[in-house]
């Protein structure tokens, strides 16, 4: 880390989020879990609290949200992990999605610009994540889905419902919410749901080399 954030010297450790300061300022909460389209996990849920905590204070202009690999920006949750949801009990469980639900919210609500760089799926909780940043830069290979409500779940999960609806209006959001089909990149900047489409980069922190 370098003296651009001053959190860093009680930054957690983390193991399916990765942080770095880039360059002028700029930092880079990666979700780090490629070989599995950094789909996300129960212990994720509780990183990304943590992480926006570190965050909160730092001295950084701006952060950019990613996802490790050329595959996907975030797949939505872990179907390996399922059977660790179903041993919960029901408080046990609602624990668990208000500290999903807090996690995101505080990466939201972080005082300076948070930029989501979308490559691939970004998908359910993968969505909600992307939605919950200030500004969306997509690579053509980018789409969303409000994957949820296909396992039969409510579209609110973790501020998704309010997030597109504020960004799309309430009839797009309604229909990409109740349906959870595929919004490509070109659609989603077109629909407001993303700021703009410029090619997939290795270097997010080089947004200013994007077309427009």
């Amino acid at each position: 880390m370098t003296s651009a954030m001053t959190a860093t010297t009680h930054f957690p450790d983390l193991q399916a989020l990765t942080f770095e300061v880039a360059e002028a300022g700029i930092g880079v909460l990666r979700v780090n879990r490629p070989e599995r389209m950094n789909s996300q996990t129960v212990r994720m849920f509780t990183e990304y609290g943590l992480a926006a905590g570190a965050l909160r204070d730092s001295r950084l202009r701006a952060l950019i949200l990613t996802g490790a690999g050329e595959r996907a920006f975030c797949a939505g949750f872990d179907l390996d992990e399922i059977d660790v949801i179903t041993r919960m009990g029901v408080r046990e469980y609602l624990k668990l999605q208000e500290t999903a639900a807090d996690g995101i919210a505080a990466i939201r609500h972080l005082p300076f610009p948070v930029i989501a760089a979308v490559h691939g799926a970004a998908v359910g909780g993968g969505m909600a994540l992307a939605l919950a940043a200030d500004i969306r830069l997509v690579a053509p290979t980018a789409k969303f889905s409000a994957a949820f409500v296909k396992v039969g779940l409510s579209v609110g999960e973790l501020g998704t419902s309010y997030n597109v609806r504020r960004l799309v209006g309430p009839g797009r959001a309604a229909e990409i919410g109740y349906t959870g089909r595929f919004v490509g990149a070109e659609e989603a900047v077109r629909i407001g749901m993303a700021n703009r489409m410029g090619r997939q980069s290795t270097c997010w922190t080089r947004l200013w080399q994007w077309p427009g």
